[in-house]
């Protein structure tokens, strides 16, 4: 599953095997690689070819049968991120970590009032047997932690807030 956004429009991609939906209606698609670039979609027995230009990470700037089109595309993982609370794709103010799976809180690491950056380790999460840090999505001053040693959690759990 993916999303695509064109001029503000959002399109939910998912595919099964061979069958694909776009926001939720089937569409049976032809695909042809051109060039690295550039390919050829047959939809529903309608053809688009698409070049991408200027790619800037997710961001990019696309012809669509020599349309321009300013595109964003956002993988599974982007939107799990996002429904979690933590923006993969941003530096900026963070608000508050959850937990990504359910769990056991084994040891906590930050303590209100820690200047933390991207990539700190926040707390410990044992899940199915394994230990997984949990690290700060972006930078940020520590406000209060939710949770103590030796508490369950449940996943989306509010875990720590930043100010």
């Amino acid at each position: 599953m993916f999303e695509v956004q064109l001029q503000g429009k959002k399109y939910l991609i998912e595919q099964q095997g061979n069958a694909f939906t776009i926001n939720g209606k089937a569409v049976n698609p032809d695909l042809v690689r051109i060039d690295e670039h550039r390919l050829h979609l047959l939809i529903n027995g309608k053809g688009y070819t698409i070049e991408r230009q200027n790619a800037d990470g997710a961001d990019s700037r696309i012809l669509v049968n020599k349309q321009a089109f300013e595109s964003s595309l956002r993988t599974e993982l982007d939107l799990m991120l996002e429904k979690m609370g933590i923006n993969s794709g941003a530096e900026g103010k963070v608000n508050e970590l959850k937990a990504p799976m359910p769990g056991l809180v084994l040891r906590i690491v930050a303590q209100p009032g820690d200047e933390v950056k991207k990539g700190d380790a926040l707390l410990v999460l044992e899940s199915m047997k394994m230990e997984n840090v949990l690290k700060s999505p972006g930078p940020g001053i520590v406000d209060k932690v939710l949770v103590t040693t030796g508490n369950a959690v449940e996943k989306g759990q509010p875990l720590v807030l930043f100010r």
